[in-house]
This record gives structure tokens, sequence and C-alpha cells, in this order.
């Protein structure tokens, strides 16, 4: 059956909104937009800086740049992030050290975590590089405990967290990236409260160019550092905009979705999920199979309904393995998780009627193979 139910696909509400206000905004200039777009930001997260950047990978790449990693700098990170963390990282030439997930998590163990930092006293240990899997809210005031008075940057990726309750973790991390990617732009912000970094990520991400505001005309530049152009479209400004105004529907339509399929898959033999939870976007939600999980997402997808893996861990990529010479059970949590994890769509595209088919066919698969198992003993 060919696959019709996606586990990511872009609203079709938004895309009227955006063809909508099109032709009104298309008339306002770009830094218009963007006072609009951040002020909606400010709404959901409190922050002294922010910069506009073309795609969550550039903000990612500028975070970098404005911490001045340099060569053979280490960064801690999850071993179970996607895979653009690492890579960016390497790009620098620098390290990035990997944690564990904590066991039947999907976030970084942060008892492994506190190990490592006490472990390594290397003044190149520059940072660490948080971010929330799945949309469940880390609690990133422990990350601080851990730290103590160390110089170590937290870098966190909170993209997954706008629209939940940011109060008691808005102001740790030095560094936070907002991405409002969707089927039609890309669009991230880079933002933080310390003006030392948010001067020096300006300047790079414009190239490292400065205008000459003492001279008579307005054409002489200079460029006092290497940077790159970050900077996002205008048309990518108004998709992100509209993201942002429809985000809190989306959420809302989420959560339902989460609550119907936490009482569905609740006692289903071989399945378990996490247990439903106030502070989460449920961005995605993601199932565990104890037997045989690859099998199940191919008698889904005969169903017609796709699924994903968020994430295979990194120390199981070829260039990872090759480089660091990582074993399979170097991170045994996280290789768990990828032998048993499964995600399934869940965003504000879908219909009732998508919603109850796959409820019903996660519950029919898994009955199908539990009686199979019964059936052979």
């Amino acid at each position: 059956m060919t696959t019709k139910i996606k586990v990511v696909e872009f609203d079709k509400q938004n895309i009227e909104l955006s063809t909508e206000t099109l032709a009104v905004r298309s008339k306002e200039s770009k830094d218009s937009l963007y006072l609009k777009l951040n002020n909606k930001l400010l709404t959901f997260t409190k922050t002294k800086h922010t910069i506009p950047i073309n795609n969550f990978t550039s903000a990612l790449h500028l975070s970098m740049c404005a911490i001045d990693l340099k060569r053979g700098d280490k960064i801690i990170c999850s071993i179970n992030s996607s895979p653009t963390v690492p890579e960016v990282i390497r790009h620098y030439d620098a390290e990035p050290i990997f944690v564990d997930v904590a066991k039947d998590s999907f976030q970084i163990d942060l008892t492994k975590l506190k190990l490592l930092i006490d472990s390594t006293r290397s003044k190149k240990l520059k940072g660490i590089f948080i971010s929330h899997m799945d949309g469940e809210l880390f609690p990133i005031s422990q990350i601080n405990k851990i730290i103590g008075g160390r110089q170590i940057t937290i870098i966190e990726d909170a993209s997954l967290t706008l629209g939940l309750d940011r109060q008691e973790i808005d102001h740790i991390a030095d560094i936070k990236l907002f991405s409002l990617d969707n089927a039609l732009s890309r669009f991230a912000f880079f933002t933080t409260n310390n003006d030392e970094m948010f001067q020096r990520a300006k300047l790079l991400s414009n190239n490292g160019l400065v205008y000459e505001e003492s001279a008579s005309v307005d054409y002489i530049y200079d460029v006092l550092d290497l940077g790159c152009n970050y900077q996002p479209s205008k048309l990518d400004t108004m998709f992100a905009l509209s993201t942002l105004e429809v985000l809190t529907n989306h959420l809302a339509v989420r959560r339902l979705i989460a609550k119907k399929y936490t009482l569905a898959f609740s006692n289903l033999p071989n399945v378990s999920i996490l247990e439903l939870k106030d502070n989460h976007s449920y961005a995605r939600f993601i199932i565990r199979i104890y037997q045989n999980r690859d099998t199940f997402a191919l008698e889904l997808k005969e169903r017609g309904i796709q699924t994903r893996l968020h994430y295979i861990p990194v120390h199981l990529l070829t260039y990872y393995k090759n480089k660091y010479d990582f074993k399979i059970n170097s991170f045994p949590n996280a290789l768990q998780n990828y032998y048993q994890i499964l995600s399934l769509p869940i965003h504000s595209a879908l219909t009732n009627d998508d919603v109850e088919h796959i409820i019903e066919s996660v519950k029919a698969v898994a009955k199908h193979r539990y009686q199979s198992t019964v059936g052979k003993h």
C-alpha cells in the first residue's frame, strides 16, 4: 500500500495563511517583518539579543563561531543527537564528546554527564549542547549544578520547546537556538543574553562586514573577521512569522493526539510508551517495540502509515565509528533504543480519520504479532 500518512507534513492551514497574507506582507520591509517576528518570538521565550538566521544548521554553526571554537576544542553532546550537531563541531576540527542517554529515556544521562565533566579537567572543554528530545522539557537547570563554576558554555536547541512553559529554564543556556523550518522555507533564531557573544555572532552572520559610519558616503565597508552570510530571505521571514502565529494551535492539536495515543496504546502487548506529560510539545510520539521493531514498522507501512527513527545513535554512523573506533555497545542505552523505538505521525495536518487509522493499525499489528508469538509456543 502506498504511504498516505506521513510522519512530518506541513500544516495546510499554515500554507493557506501564508498565501492569504503574502500580498500584504510582501509590501512591508524586511526589517518591519523581522520586528514583528522577533516580538512574536519574545512571547514564547525571554532573551536579550536575537539574530535571524537562514536555517538551523547555520544557527548551530554560528553558535560555534560565537564561542570561538577552535581545533582540538571539545563539545559534549548526546550520542542520540541529530547528526547535524557533531557534524558542525567537526567542521571546526573540534571534537564531539558523546554521552549515553538515560535508561528507558531519550534524554542525555545526567549521571554519566557528571562523571564525564568531573573526569575532564582540560580547558579545551568549551561547551555542552543540550536538546529536548521528542519535545520533552529537559531539566537543563541540572547542567548548571554539574558544571559548577567552570567556564563551559551551554548551547540549547530549544526548537521543540516553543509554546511550553520555559520560565524555570529560560535564563540558563548561554545560547538558545530556535528552528522555524517548514516544508516551504527554512528559518532559525540565534538568541543570547551575553553581549560579547551577540556582538561576535552579529558580525560573523554578515560575512564579518561592517560599514564605516563616519564616512561621508554610505558605501565604504571593511571586513573585520571571517564570517558567512547567514541572513534569511524576506520570503523565509514571512513564512516563519506565519509558523509562529499558528504554533499554539498546532501544539494543542499534537497534545490532543498524544492523549489519544496514550490511552489507546497503554496496555498493548510488547509495546510501551512514556507517560503523558503536561510540559511536553509532542513534536514526536515515540513508542517502544520490544521484539522485531523493523517488521512492526513494515506492517504499518503496508497499512499506509509512515514511521521514522529519531535518531540512529551517532556511534553507529560510519564516519564516527571509523574516526573514534567506537564499538557497537559503547553506548548501551542508546543502542537499546535504536533496536526498539519508532516515531509515529503526530502533527496538526492529521485528520480524525488519520488518527483513528493509526491507532487501530498499531493495535492490530501489536495484537496479531503477540498472538502469532503465543501460537508458536
